[in-house]
């Protein structure tokens, strides 16, 4: 006995058919026995067609964002910022600064190691063994390192506007 079902989006009136089946044929036979061999057919998922004034008004939206989001991501490029002051005016400045800071930290490096040479060289009438040498040459070195990283912080405060 083959039996096919035909299932729809709501199992009503098909479900009930194989409950009427079963119900007629007794209790000696089961559900799984009815059912054995048999198939389910779904039915086709039919797409309404689309409305071109609606796809028309989908595109202009999608376009649109597209639009938004573009100027979004560039909004803070000028192009005649660009050419007015050109890149060799900007490539100046960021020179300039990069010069400044490099200088302070020559600076910074000569000035602590100038202190720690002085330092070592003066302790030798002092101290006689090396270690002792080192030590004060190393203290001294660090006071004087971070006073000019306290002058440092101070000038750079100044130069942000900070007070």
């Amino acid at each position: 006995m083959c039996i096919t079902l035909y299932l729809s989006n709501s199992f009503g009136p098909e479900f009930l058919l194989v409950t009427h089946l079963f119900l007629l044929l007794g209790s000696q036979v089961y559900l799984h026995e009815l059912l054995e061999g048999s198939e389910i057919f779904l039915p086709e998922e039919k797409k309404p067609p689309r409305n071109p004034e609606l796809v028309a008004r989908l595109e202009k939206i999608k376009a649109q964002l597209a639009n938004e989001e573009y100027k979004k991501i560039t909004r803070n490029i000028n192009c005649q910022e660009l050419n007015r002051y050109g890149t060799l005016a900007d490539l100046g400045r960021q020179v300039r600064s990069t010069k400044a800071l490099v200088v302070t930290i020559v600076n910074f490096l000569v000035t602590v190691g100038a202190t720690f040479a002085c330092t070592y060289l003066g302790s030798q009438y002092i101290f006689v063994e090396m270690a002792p040498r080192v030590l004060s040459a190393v203290v001294v070195a660090s006071v004087v390192g971070l006073a000019e990283l306290y002058v440092m912080v101070r000038n750079l405060e100044g130069e942000l506007g900070e007070p």
